[in-house]
């Protein structure tokens, strides 16, 4: 709908007028990107594309949407996440349902999916997001296993790739369940892809997969607390990793390679203080091969672990 011609009420306020007041608040409440995120909730507000303020900032906004920029704003400003307000986010050139169940997918994450891809097939991936045309690898019967799959992005952008695969993906909670289904139907992978309620393997018992790969809650829980604001809203059960950051990733680490072929991969995204720690646990558990991925901020991130 234009916002220029909705004539349900009288149209009152410039667009450039309502992003500067909305930038100036969320700078004042501490939002670290306070421009961006004002123009994603103008243009959710008034239904448009964020492209299309640049060439209408000047056009006039009805009251009914000024009205609506300012709820979402209000939202913005208590912190709440941007993803959250406008239910999307990207990862890995796909657009994701997100709400309050799931953890709000983060770029970094996209290296678990880069690394599956590379060790499955021997080469690694082009990261450019134009290069990504999507089921560019020849169909092998794969079984994958995404532990924990949240919105399901892991699972989702994996099945996109790689049509011969068939991906498990598992979560302990069932609203997030609902979320990930939603997303592999929106990307028409739903078939691919089989959904189990599990409390880590509880539920796969018996299975054995060709890799596993997981982002399991590894902040401490006083490293938690001292975060921004944001991560309050998210769900803490896929953050929280206990005292040391390290309760999940102790059984899971343990567990894997029971449910890993002969050769077969745990990757496994970890914080970057606790890369040592990690190794350690991999090796204690037997693993034949183990190392530690830096991301492409040089960060230790991703155990690659092998049986």
């Amino acid at each position: 709908m234009d916002m220029a011609t909705d004539t349900a009420v009288p149209a009152v306020t410039a667009a450039d007028q309502l992003l500067a007041e909305g930038t100036n608040l969320l700078e004042a409440a501490g939002v670290q990107t306070p421009r961006l995120d004002a123009e994603v909730l103008l243009a959710a507000a008034c239904a448009i594309d964020r492209s299309a303020l640049y060439a209408r900032g000047r056009e006039l906004v009805t009251l009914q949407r000024r009205d609506a920029f300012r709820s979402l704003l209000a939202r913005r400003i208590a912190r709440e996440p941007l993803q959250y307000i406008v239910g999307r986010q990207e990862f890995w050139s796909l657009d994701f349902l997100v709400t309050r169940d799931v953890l709000i997918p983060r770029p970094e994450t996209e290296l678990l999916v880069e690394l599956a891809i590379e060790v499955l097939y021997g080469s690694p991936r082009s990261s450019e997001k134009g290069q990504r045309e999507g089921r560019r690898y020849a169909p092998q019967p794969l079984t994958i296993c995404d532990l924990g799959t949240g919105s399901g992005c892991i699972a989702v952008a994996l099945a996109c790739e790689l049509s011969g695969a068939e991906i498990w993906a598992l979560d302990s909670s069932r609203p997030a369940l609902a979320v990930a289904m939603t997303n592999a139907r929106r990307h028409l992978v739903a078939d691919r892809i089989r959904f189990v309620e599990s409390d880590l393997f509880a539920a796969v018992d018996g299975r054995c997969f060709d890799a596993i790969i997981a982002n399991p809650p590894y902040v401490s829980s006083l490293e938690l607390e001292r975060l921004q604001p944001e991560l309050a809203w998210e769900p803490r059960h896929a953050l929280d990793g206990g005292p040391a950051g390290l309760d999940v990733i102790r059984r899971l680490v343990s567990a894997a390679p029971e449910f890993l072929v002969d050769g077969g991969w745990l990757i496994m995204e970890i914080g970057a203080n606790q890369p040592e720690t990690v190794r350690a646990l991999a090796e204690s558990a037997q693993f034949s091969e183990v190392s530690i991925r830096a991301d492409y901020a040089g960060l230790p991130r991703v155990l690659l672990a092998r049986r």
